[in-house]
């Protein structure tokens, strides 16, 4: 079975002492306040932030090395104001090549985030929350192994997250997804787990209250 395993791991920024866990595929809640090491937690996993200590194996083969099967959304988009947004959306999706969805389920990513008629604009001229979206629907359709969201409801107008909500739940079963964030309750329903950071490091288990979605039939 997929499985993403930290072992002894100590993020570089944050308040938490070295932990391990594991995790499987699933819908994975990262909670904690300020402070606490989110976002440095899914920088590490992601490779863009090296460790204090620790490792980071995905099946048993050390994540940096296959580079391929991480994405990190971050929690605040690039500074590349000139760029249009589908030019940076078909960059991510050039690093995938093995796991990018079909031109179809990326149409049905760009129509339900709302996004059809912004991928021409420079991202310097979209909001915040758009911006993110374009982020966010990168990671959906490049679909790789383990995906990571950083505050990702964050800005994002109301039926955007919603929809969210629905194109997580179809990787429920396949990919591992940890999803940082301080409101948890649009995704508590599917999450499989919630690690709790802090001076202890908690991996608590779930049961998720949402049957998984076949990706296929949707």
């Amino acid at each position: 079975m997929t499985e993403l395993l930290l072992q002894d791991l100590s993020p570089r920024y944050g308040r938490m002492t070295a932990f391990s866990c594991k995790m499987n595929p699933g819908l994975h809640l990262v909670t904690g306040h300020n402070g606490a090491g989110k976002s440095s937690l899914l920088k590490t996993i992601a490779g863009a932030l090296p460790p204090a200590g620790g490792s980071i194996y995905f099946n048993g083969i050390s994540l940096p090395q296959c580079p391929d099967k991480v994405l990190l959304v971050p929690g605040v988009p690039p500074a590349l104001p000139w760029l249009i947004a589908d030019r940076l959306l078909d960059f991510m999706l050039s690093l995938y090549p093995s796991t990018r969805r079909e031109p179809s389920y990326r149409d049905r990513v760009l129509r339900e985030l709302q996004l059809e008629h912004a991928l021409k604009t420079p991202l310097g001229a979209l909001s915040a929350g758009m911006a993110k979206k374009v982020l966010i629907a990168a990671a959906l359709i490049a679909a790789p192994a383990v995906m990571l969201f950083d505050e990702p409801t964050n800005e994002i107008d109301a039926a955007s997250c919603l929809a969210l909500t629905s194109l997580l739940a179809e990787y429920r079963s396949s990919h591992i997804m940890l999803l940082a964030t301080h409101h948890p309750g649009p995704f508590i329903d599917m999450a499989a787990s919630t690690l709790k950071l802090g001076h202890t490091t908690l991996l608590e288990p779930r049961t998720p209250r949402v049957a998984p979605v076949d990706p296929i039939a949707s």
